[in-house]
């Protein structure tokens, strides 16, 4: 069963731990996630390329406890951003929060020259990146949006601008979330630990490997409301 802080009686006061700072609770038919994964790694070189040695992340643990059912309409649609070595764990952070799993889709990353990009990878050397599609209740979609979004590589995690539009082209007309969001956009509202921040360079990341920033640190937003 999903984590819920919704109980009888809750907008007749304060809410009480509500995580999601800035979303009003069960208002939107259709969210994004994006959550700071973290990754098991295999060597130090993977460590140094890994989520955590960018930005803050979190376990399956801490995100499968967030109470994104809350932020749902009774009819709502989750694009939840994955891993291809994590599928089956994040399949059921989508089951946690709520959602039943319906299908999935990827965005097919190229490099400024429009090529196929050639990432990282276990095995297999990445060009894409899977998201997974899954709903609560029997939210209306179009049939206009193919399952691969071609989008450019740009500043790490950083989704492509053409996946937004296919969410909305998939689901217009519908009030929308960005979980774990870092750019504001028109038509959209937005929720993270970096929410409205500058995204750093390739130069600020490597001053901060290099020990001339401040390390990141483990992101537990619901921390507050576990005590």
């Amino acid at each position: 069963m999903a984590l819920s802080f919704i109980e009888p009686g809750l907008f007749e006061k304060a809410l009480q731990n509500w995580p999601f700072n800035g979303l009003d609770p069960l208002s939107y038919g259709f969210i994004m996630a994006d959550p700071p994964w973290r990754f098991n790694c295999y060597s130090e070189e993977g460590e140094e390329k890994s989520p955590q040695a960018h930005y803050k992340t979190m376990t399956l643990e801490e995100i499968a406890a967030l109470p994104v059912a809350d932020l749902a309409k009774p009819d709502c649609l989750l694009w939840l951003w994955a891993t291809a070595p994590m599928l089956p764990e994040q399949i059921a952070i989508a089951e946690a929060w709520g959602f039943t799993f319906k299908t999935s889709g990827v965005w097919v990353k190229t490099t400024k020259n429009a090529k196929i990009a050639f990432g990282t990878g276990y095995i297999l050397r990445n060009a894409h990146e899977p998201f997974i599609i899954a709903t609560r209740g029997s939210p209306k979609t179009t049939a206009s949006v193919r399952s691969v979004v071609m989008g450019a590589l740009r500043k790490h995690s950083q989704k492509p601008e053409e996946a937004y539009a296919a969410a909305q082209q998939l689901m217009p007309g519908v009030r929308r979330a960005s979980l774990f969001e870092r750019i504001a956009r028109p038509e959209w509202d937005g929720w993270g630990d970096e929410y409205g921040l500058p995204i750093e360079t390739k130069k600020q990341l490597r001053a901060k490997k290099n020990g001339k920033q401040k390390n990141v640190t483990d992101f537990n937003p619901i921390a507050p409301a576990l005590i």
